[in-house]
């Protein structure tokens, strides 16, 4: 669709209407999945093989489901590495991109980077444990029950506060 002849405008360029955007409500209000959360596996950034093990998380398990080539993405990127936001407090938080042979290793090691506290996997078992066929896509899970509490599509920060609250309350 174009406007008067021009190129086709994209919403997600435009910040008042992605503001504008609600989480896709997961319908885990009443019912959990059926399936049990799992353990993480994949590579890092740089190149080594990485497993986030539930067994060794002491906290609720924030997974931040991620692509390159997303705008709303970038929200989740860019404050991730700011890692000033004080609803990721209560929350361990795991990066999980499509493996290293699905996405640039390169941008993905720079972005990294700038994310110190934050473990990055890149793999593509998770998306399918955790039946995740977009992004961004949040995911909590209780690592001791192996229970995934929350899930939502995200458009921004409010949208993360929402899922952890509603996954720790």
């Amino acid at each position: 669709m174009t406007d008067g002849g021009g190129p086709a405008s994209n919403p997600l360029s435009d910040p008042e209407f992605v503001a504008g955007l609600r989480a896709v409500p997961s319908g885990l209000a009443d019912e959990s999945p059926s399936w049990e959360a799992s353990d993480l596996t994949g590579t890092r950034p740089d190149g080594t093989s990485v497993t986030v093990g539930l067994d060794s998380v002491d906290r609720p398990l924030l997974l931040v489901f991620l692509s390159l080539d997303c705008d709303g993405c970038d929200t989740f990127w860019s404050g991730l590495s700011e890692g000033s936001d004080p609803v990721l407090g209560d929350v361990e938080t795991v990066v999980v991109t499509k493996g290293p042979d699905r996405v640039s290793v390169d941008e993905v090691a720079a972005l990294a980077r700038r994310m110190p506290r934050t473990t990055v996997v890149m793999g593509d078992a998770a998306w399918t444990d955790y039946r995740v066929t977009g992004y961004p896509f949040l995911v909590v899970v209780d690592p001791a029950s192996r229970r995934i509490l929350a899930e939502a599509v995200g458009f921004g920060w409010s949208d993360v506060a929402a899922t952890i609250g509603a996954g720790l309350h």
